[in-house]
């Protein structure tokens, strides 16, 4: 009965073990800001290594501007951080930073990795391109418009009326090719393009700051005229 009963305490070790070689460390990558190839291929390489590996699309915390890792204290595997940075230098992102964190996010306080990588192509952008596809409201002027920026590189001006004459300059693509100038182009027949200057700044209310990002007019705007165009997030 003896060997019987510590035969089954050994083969439950044994069980434990093994739960506990089985164990992986999860990789989560916010890859709000890549090209959907580089973050396959970044994907792939991690899953290969063994990791779990999560992808999202939030927003990257303010205080992120580079290639930063952040992991939990409570690694089972010591090497885990340096597996992932070593995967990410050899898919071409060289990593800035690496935080380990004793509070905040519950991702962080298990077995688990975050990676923030930005485009090869704009590491250092003070703006990238998805950060800019919002719904703005006009600013500094008395008049009442929306510009929505979609995703898709189309834009609408929607609001106060607008002469027919006008009514075609209301949708059309727009461009950011080079920081800190937006560019609006109608759709086709209209020979007409706007350009804003991007600025960021930080403004104060009665609640809190507020990081705003601001579209200036480079010249009068025949809808908006001389309206500074927002879109703001407290702080």
């Amino acid at each position: 009965m003896n060997k019987i009963i510590n035969t089954q305490l050994l083969l439950y070790a044994l069980s434990f073990l093994l739960l506990g070689c089985t164990h992986t460390t999860t990789v989560h990558v916010f890859g709000k800001y890549l090209p959907n190839e580089d973050l396959s291929k970044l994907q792939s390489a991690l899953d290969e290594q063994g990791f779990e590996v999560e992808i999202n699309s939030l927003d990257f915390p303010t205080s992120i501007s580079q290639n930063t890792i952040l992991h939990s204290l409570m690694l089972r595997d010591a090497s885990a951080v340096e597996s992932v940075k070593a995967i990410a230098i050899e898919h071409g992102f060289n990593i800035a930073d690496i935080q380990g964190l004793k509070e905040g996010n519950h991702w962080y306080t298990k077995d688990a990795i975050a990676i923030y990588p930005f485009p090869q192509d704009s590491e250092h952008s003070p703006l990238l391109k998805q950060d800019l596809a919002r719904r703005f409201k006009t600013a500094n002027c008395d008049l009442s418009f929306d510009l929505k920026l979609s995703a898709n590189g189309a834009y609408e001006i929607s609001g106060s009326p607008v002469s027919d004459e006008n009514k075609g300059l209301l949708n059309g693509t727009w461009h950011y090719v080079q920081y800190p100038y937006l560019e609006l182009r109608p759709y086709k027949g209209i020979s007409w393009s706007r350009y804003f200057e991007i600025h960021q700044v930080v403004k104060q209310d009665k609640v809190s700051q507020i990081e705003v990002i601001q579209l200036r007019p480079v010249e009068q705007h025949h809808i908006t005229q001389a309206c500074f165009y927002e879109y703001g997030v407290r702080m």
